[in-house]
């Protein structure tokens, strides 16, 4: 992720505008190795532990931390099987089906794991992840409006024009849209004459591929910024995550789900901590807290729509009926 756009009181802080053209073995070294260091640290930052390099295991039954990436899972009778590596070898790990999180455990994941060190084996009790940090919501200035899921090939054009009308009369300085617009030339004409800065990422039905490019849009937007799948922006100090389909899981684990790319570097590692998560993809909407994150989803007029609006002055979110 490239900063890529900064003005005034606005500052993108994520936001992919490259992808390579040739994959080279290097490059999948690369990528293991960005995502390593970079999960790692936040497990630092975290945690108190201190992780014990999987090739400095000895033979001594003894309490360890480790930290890695799971590279395979294999289920046995009552047990799973996960193979952890580290950049310095691999080691296989025996879990009892009632660990803690041993259910939702993903191939190329980091995590941490307290286990009793025994040989060629390590026996796990504990599968960790870093989370993001209970603190005071961060405040700032400003309101801002939360959209998504729009699809303007399908929806009828009055429940469109119902939104614009309603938001042209509220002058929100902001509006952040969580992809599947579906018809970008149809967007542009809703957006191109309004008053405030336009946000725009693409949801499945705009890029299929994760994470994504930013849609393409004629030049001479002046008030319309696209931004890749997934991408962050900050507006008076208010950190925003816009990611089109989003789970809480992706907080807690602080990796924003499996990429379909090879990059220069894994920019799915939650490195920086949101404020607000804006997503959409559901068509249900809902707002809910996490610790110190809030979490928006508008719905989509093809079914239930209720645009969210947050005062970042401080933080309450109202869902609007048209």
């Amino acid at each position: 992720f490239l900063t890529q756009f900064s003005e005034n009181k606005v500052r993108v802080i994520k936001n992919l505008v490259k992808i390579p053209r040739e994959i080279k073995t290097e490059q999948f070294i690369k990528f293991f190795q960005d995502k390593y260091k970079k999960m790692q640290k936040i497990f630092l930052r975290r945690t108190k532990f201190n992780f014990v390099s999987l090739n400095k295991l000895g033979k001594e039954r003894k309490e360890v931390y480790i930290f890695g990436i799971v590279k395979n899972i294999k289920e046995k009778a009552d047990k799973k099987i996960v193979e952890i590596e580290d950049m310095t070898t691999s080691v296989k790990v025996e879990f009892s089906l009632n660990v803690k999180n041993i259910d939702n455990l993903m191939l190329d994941e980091a995590i941490v794991v307290r286990g009793i060190s025994a040989g060629e084996y390590l026996f796990g009790k504990e599968i960790i992840y870093p989370d993001i940090p209970l603190r005071p919501p961060t405040k700032g200035q400003e309101r801002v409006c939360f959209i998504s899921d729009l699809h303007l090939d399908e929806t009828p054009p009055s429940d469109i024009k119902k939104f614009f009308d309603w938001f042209k009369t509220q002058k929100i300085p902001y509006l952040l849209v969580a992809g599947d617009v579906s018809d970008k030339e149809s967007f542009i004409n809703y957006v191109k004459d309004l008053g405030s800065k336009v946000f725009l990422i693409p949801g499945e039905k705009d890029d299929s591929s994760y994470p994504a490019l930013g849609i393409k849009l004629k030049e001479g937007l002046k008030n319309v910024i696209s931004l890749s799948n997934p991408a962050m922006i900050e507006i008076n100090g208010v950190k925003i995550l816009m990611i089109h389909k989003f789970n809480l899981d992706m907080l807690k684990k602080r990796y924003l789900g499996q990429s379909k790319l090879i990059l220069n570097e894994d920019s799915l590692v939650l490195d920086v901590v949101p404020d607000i998560v804006h997503c959409g993809h559901t068509h249900e909407p809902e707002v809910q807290n996490y610790k110190s994150a809030t979490i928006v989803n508008s719905g989509s007029p093809l079914s239930d729509f209720k645009p969210v609006v947050i005062n970042l002055a401080d933080r309450s979110v109202e869902q609007i009926r048209l």
